[in-house]
Parts: C-alpha cells; sequence; structure tokens
C-alpha cells in the first residue's frame, strides 16, 4: 500500500524551500508513481527554488522504484531511473520527495550491477548530452559510429553534461577534445578524451586548432559561458556548429563576429516531456522540437541499460550528501563552487 502523505522539499517565501508533508501524486494514463530511494542535485535545482512561488516540488534527477506501475509494461518493485521538470506544475512534477510521478516511457531500467546513487546522477545531463550530440549537431549515433575521427570539442568537459558528452563522442567515433582545470586532466582522458586543454591558458582556442587541424565544426558548450571562446577555435574556412546549454540570445553576434560562418544555438532538455515550456521556450531555440525530443529521449532510456551494463558508460563520481534534510547545504556547496567533477547525491529512503 502506497502512503497518502510525503515529505517533500518545497519552495517557500524568500527564495528558498524546506521540508514539508504533502500528498503523495497520483499517476495519470501513461504515467508511473515511483517511491524515491536517490536523487541527485543539477545546478537547475538551486537555481528553480529561486525563481519560482511558494508550493512547488524542487528536484529533476531521481533513482528508485515502481510503486504504481499504472498498467505499464513496468512491473511494481522495478528499480528505475529518469528525471522530471522540477518545480513544474500541470502536472506537478519534482523529485526531492518520498514519490514522485514521471511518464512511464521516460525512465530506464536500472542494471543489477549500478546502484541507486549512481544511477541518479545520470539521467538529466546524459539526456542533455544525447539531444545536442545526436539532435541539434547531428553527430552520428554510437550505432553507426563514424568510419573515420572527426574532430568534436567539448567546453567544460569535467560539467555533469560534459563528462557524459566525452564518453558518447568515443562511441560516435570522433576525436573528443575537452577542456578542463590541470588537476582533471587525467579523468577526462580515462573517460575517452583524446586531448585535453586547460581553459585556464589563454591561448586555449589556439591548441584546439592545432589538435583539430583547423577541421573542428562540432562543439558542445557545457558550461554556458565560453561560446565565443570555442568560435575562434572553429575551422576558419568551414566555420562549424556550437550547441549550448544556456540561451545564446546575448551571444550569438560575438560568435559570429569572431567566426563569420560559424553558427550557434540553445538546447534545453525539458522539451521531451512535450509540454509548454512557458519562459524557456521564449529563450531557449528548440521549443518546436518538442515530439520528437521525447521519442528520442525515449529510444536512449531503451538503450541505456546495456550501455551501463557493458560499461561503454560510465555514471559520474557521486558525492552523498546525506538525505533530504541536507539538500539545502548542498545548494550553498555549489553555488559556493565547491563541487568539481562529480554529482552530490541524497539518500530518501
Amino acid at each position: 500500500m502506497v502512503a497518502e502523505k510525503m515529505k517533500a522539499l518545497i519552495s517557500i517565501e524568500g527564495k528558498t524551500a524546506e521540508v514539508k508533508e504533502t500528498n503523495v501524486p497520483k499517476p495519470e494514463q501513461g504515467e508511473i508513481l515511483v517511491k524515491i530511494h536517490y536523487v541527485a542535485q543539477n545546478p537547475t535545482d538551486w537555481k528553480a527554488m529561486a525563481g519560482v512561488p511558494p508550493g512547488r516540488i524542487i528536484g529533476c534527477d531521481f533513482a528508485g522504484e515502481v510503486a504504481d506501475n499504472n498498467g505499464s509494461n513496468w512491473r511494481n518493485g522495478q528499480r528505475v531511473s529518469g528525471f522530471v521538470q522540477g518545480t513544474a506544475v500541470e502536472p506537478t512534477r519534482g523529485v526531492f520527495a518520498e514519490y514522485a510521478v514521471v511518464e512511464a516511457e521516460l525512465v530506464y531500467a536500472i542494471p543489477e550491477s549500478i546502484s541507486y546513487a549512481d544511477a541518479s546522477v545520470i539521467p538529466l545531463p546524459f539526456a542533455t548530452a544525447v539531444q545536442a550530440m545526436f539532435q541539434r549537431l547531428a553527430m552520428p549515433e554510437p550505432s553507426k559510429a563514424a568510419k573515420s575521427p572527426f574532430p568534436f570539442l567539448v567546453s567544460g568537459g569535467t560539467s555533469s553534461v560534459g563528462m557524459y558528452a566525452v564518453q558518447l563522442g568515443k562511441l560516435s567515433g570522433a576525436f573528443v577534445i575537452a577542456t578542463g582545470s590541470k588537476k582533471n586532466h587525467d579523468l577526462l582522458k580515462q573517460l575517452g578524451a583524446d586531448a585535453v586543454v586547460d581553459y585556464n591558458d589563454a591561448n586555449w582556442p589556439e591548441q584546439v586548432r592545432e589538435l583539430s587541424h583547423d577541421n573542428l565544426e562540432h562543439a558542445m558548450d557545457c558550461i554556458g559561458e565560453t561560446s565565443e571562446a570555442i568560435a575562434k577555435s572553429l575551422s576558419p574556412t568551414k566555420g562549424g556548429h556550437i550547441v549550448a546549454i544556456l540561451p545564446v540570445g546575448a551571444v550569438r553576434d560575438a560568435v559570429t563576429s569572431v567566426n563569420s560562418k560559424a553558427k550557434i544555438t540553445s538546447t534545453i532538455v525539458y522539451t521531451v516531456f512535450n509540454r509548454n515550456l512557458g519562459y524557456y521556450g521564449k529563450i531557449f531555440d528548440n521549443a518546436d522540437t518538442m515530439s520528437e525530443d521525447k521519442a528520442f529521449w525515449a529510444k536512449w532510456c531503451s538503450l541505456l541499460p546495456e550501455l551501463l551494463e557493458s560499461g561503454k558508460v560510465k555514471s559520474n563520481r557521486a558525492r552523498e550528501m546525506g538525505g533530504i534534510e541536507d539538500i539545502l547545504k548542498g545548494f550553498k556547496e555549489q553555488q559556493e563552487g565547491r563541487v568539481s567533477a562529480e554529482k552530490l547525491v541524497y539518500k530518501i529512503a
């Protein structure tokens, strides 16, 4: 029997949140109810908390077990992981809670070899990398990997999205160049980067041009603030395409002034839910791709278990921070820049 009430981290006045009791949500058609075991923190969680009215449930990334399969193909008790658009309403979404509702086709089965903690750090950043690389940049998917390597730049290689982009880039057949601080160069190479440059070097774009022999046409800005420098790295004759995970309206002109043949677009992964994005829809470039984005992510949810089980994709490093009462402490750590090349996770049940 599922309880009627649950604890959840809910937004309150003052741009913050607190753990409160609320009703356990009920799944509609095509949805399942998940009992949450672990959740992972993303920057979007604390940013959303500061911008929404009181009463919203925070949190996107989760791992847990099916509590109500609601007529879907999932079994009650089956281990699953996925992400939601935390703080959303109509329908209500948020996973920093004891239970959460999610679309049945947008979760993946957790392999036995993967813990709940490790499973929770995958969905949102992995889905963002998949969407940016294989839909927006039109890079070859791993099942049809390129026969001859092509250069691919991951700016922000040790961000959550960046670490999956490096791994997926190798599976795509790319020659992967990643930026990161010197202390993380070994980690990036372990994940599959063919070359690593230090973003603290003023001339890192020139280093990328040298490494790519002036042939770079595919690049990801996983930080959202390096697009102008990336434009300097692109092929001077062919230009290329940069995809950023933050809005790019303010830098579009600067990018083309650096490289007139460069194209820059932004992508937001919440399009996979095929629902009105509100404000996000006005500032991101992919608001009109929702139905295809949903189908694409559903396909990757079915591919992900084998990629994890075979070790072709490794989950980002997880650091346990405690339980639901400790999430605000984790927000503070990340805001103060004390989280590097890892994901903070919390045990809920």
